[in-house]
This record gives C-alpha cells, sequence and structure tokens, in this order.
C-alpha cells in the first residue's frame, strides 16, 4: 500500500512579524542577510530552541532579541 504524501503545515509562519525573515527549514531559519543580495542561516541544534527563538524574536515586528533583526534596522536606519 503506497504512503500518501503530507503537505508540511506550518502555521508558526502566521504568526511570524519580523520583516527580515524568509523561510524556514527543519532546525534552520533564513532571514536576510546585511550584505547586499545575501541571506542568514541560523541553524539550532533542536526545534525546541527554534521555538524559543521564534518566541523571542520572530513573533516580534521590531526582531525582538534578535541581534541579526536589530542589525537590519540599523542597516537600513530605522
Amino acid at each position: 500500500m503506497a504512503r500518501k504524501k503530507r503537505m508540511a503545515n506550518k502555521p508558526v509562519e502566521a504568526l511570524i512579524k519580523c520583516p527580515f525573515y524568509l523561510r524556514q527549514t527543519e532546525n534552520t531559519l533564513i532571514c536576510e542577510g546585511v550584505l547586499k543580495g545575501t541571506v542568514m542561516l541560523t541553524q539550532f541544534q533542536c526545534a525546541s530552541l527554534k521555538r524559543a527563538h521564534y518566541k523571542q524574536s520572530c513573533f516580534h515586528e521590531d526582531g525582538g532579541e534578535c541581534f541579526l533583526a536589530k542589525s537590519l534596522y540599523e542597516k537600513y536606519g530605522e
């Protein structure tokens, strides 16, 4: 019997407010990079650490505690 492929459900993306967030993989966040035309990868050892980062940073419009978001806001002079 063939297994059905399931679509990945990513409801967490509906909660992300940081303007620099681009996408995610299992344990990695991909965000705009500081240098033009680059991206930054933040890799976590486990999903629980990634969830904690979401709550502290990605769920906030100002990037919360994320040093990358703070650097990007400085880049854009906001």
